[in-house]
């Protein structure tokens, strides 16, 4: 739906504030600036609990440019987590690391560390990543990816291509009123219950705070539904490879 087709549901259906004086202006509860804001809380709010809205094809936010020296890339805004790290041409992922790994190895280069799984320490092309990285201060929300080891001058300009997990790129906003909602279609309903919850809440009519509360329980509802699946489309089905000593599991 686009951002006239939310509010209308919102507001018309979910919130029943549709009525209007016979003469004079409507008597609605809620303005639309006000509604606008409780939506896009609302898409937010739901992209960072159930992580549900995932990303491989924007460029601007799933692709990194490598430059010589540079070992830290503060990420676009709407990141909220990398699922995976690709470089260039690759057909593997980079390896995952914390950043405290990455800090033993460059000082104590300890014995368990393997160099074909994370790579050299001196410069050159990266093999690992990690995002656990301290947060900015001017940007608090924004995730900083972390590769290891550093990039050389062979390696400027090259990209990585991120999977990742987002908020929408840009806010809703009054001046697009067809500007399309980046949630699946069938998330979108039940996101649209925390923006009744949030104006129900701040209402003072009686009766209004019971039901705000009968929204938030179906917005919390739809979250579980849809983290049941996501982890069934995304579950890796356990096999059997038999070998020498008998079995042993393969992922």
């Amino acid at each position: 739906m686009n951002l006239e087709a939310l509010l209308d549901e919102l507001r018309t259906n979910i919130l029943r504030d549709d009525s209007e004086l016979a003469s004079g202006p409507n008597d609605s509860l809620w303005s639309d600036e006000t509604l606008v804001r409780y939506i896009n809380e609302a898409q937010s709010r739901w992209c960072r609990k159930t992580l549900a809205l995932r990303d491989a094809s924007t460029p601007e936010v799933t692709q990194v440019t490598l430059a010589a020296g540079v070992s830290t890339y503060e990420l676009h805004p709407s990141i909220l987590g990398v699922v995976s790290a690709r470089y260039a041409d690759d057909t593997v992922d980079l390896t995952r690391v914390g950043r405290t790994v990455i800090a033993e190895i460059q000082v104590y280069d300890p014995p368990w560390f393997d160099p074909a799984t994370v790579g050299a320490i001196t410069p050159g092309r990266p093999r690992a990543y990690a995002t656990d990285e301290s947060l900015s201060i001017d940007t608090p929300s924004a995730v900083q990816l972390v590769v290891f080891p550093t990039p050389t001058t062979d390696e400027e300009g090259t990209v990585l291509y991120l999977r990742v997990a987002r908020r929408p790129v840009d806010d809703f906003t009054l001046n697009d009123l067809n500007a399309v909602c980046e949630l699946p279609e069938e998330y979108q309903l039940d996101m649209l219950e925390w923006a009744a919850f949030r104006a129900l809440r701040n209402s003072d009519i009686d009766g209004h705070s019971e039901m705000s509360v009968r929204h938030e329980k179906r917005f919390e509802d739809g979250m579980l539904e849809v983290k049941k699946d996501l982890r069934r489309k995304m579950h890796a089905p356990i096999k059997f490879r038999f070998g020498q000593n008998g079995f042993a599991w393969d992922d």
